[in-house]
């Protein structure tokens, strides 16, 4: 495994990236260098690196903001630049091809998703062609279906994760999940045993602060749902 650092862009990243999205993209799909200037110098926070020893070699940038979906329109535009948005658009997601098969998108997004709950946003929204539905869906985005954009003249289906829904969904399978609650990280994650199954909560020690007990999962998640209710 590469060994590889995770850091925010800056604007001495710019022809770095602008090559690198050339590489990555189609002539009318991949943003120009004033683009990039554009979003580096406005949205330096939510543009992320992966690099290994000093070469760039994967790249997510997105746009915080209040609209529920991601339009043509914020590609090039601040105009729907909001800081502390509740959602983050997803521009782009891109790997150097000579490294590609080597986990760096995946290793990037589960990264990006962390941070995005830190933030405290409700989620993260993105476009993608039909042939990346089942990467994202591995990472909780759910197919919202066709896209409104007509982004570089292709086809884009909208993929929404919403970090409380995936939440509960990984209740009710006692899947691990982590969230947060007022800067704080707690994690979710089920143990089914012999004499039943568990559900445990820990904080950022590894101590388990809630547990509840039950035949399914189904039960379990019940008893989440008011703890969950009690930590706001």
């Amino acid at each position: 495994m590469l060994d590889t650092v995770i850091r925010n862009g800056n604007l001495k990243d710019l022809e770095i990236v602008t090559e690198l999205e050339r590489r990555c993209f189609p002539e009318a799909e991949a943003a120009k260098r004033e683009t990039f200037e554009l979003r580096l110098s406005n949205y330096s926070k939510t543009f992320w690196i992966l690099e290994c020893e000093g070469k760039i070699l994967s790249m997510i940038n997105g746009m915080p903001t209040d609209e529920r979906d991601l339009c043509d329109q914020m590609y090039e535009n601040t105009s729907l630049f909001v800081p502390d948005g509740e959602w983050l658009m997803l521009f782009g997601v891109a790997s150097d091809p000579e490294y590609r098969r080597n986990g760096l998108a995946s290793r990037l997004m589960s990264y990006v998703i962390e941070e995005t709950k830190k933030q405290g946003r409700t989620g993260i929204v993105l476009t993608c062609k039909n042939e990346l539905l089942n990467f994202y869906s591995r990472f909780g985005f759910v197919n919202e279906g066709v896209s409104d954009s007509s982004h570089g003249g292709a086809e884009w289906y909208q993929m929404r994760l919403n970090f409380r829904d995936e939440l509960f969904r990984c209740v009710e399978k006692g899947d691990e999940y982590s969230f947060y609650i007022r800067n704080r990280r707690y994690l979710l994650y089920g143990w089914n045993q012999c004499d039943g199954i568990y559900l445990n909560v820990a904080d950022e020690g590894g101590n388990i602060i809630w547990q509840a007990a039950g035949r399914e999962w189904k039960e379990c998640a019940e008893k989440f749902r008011l703890y969950y209710s009690s930590l706001h």
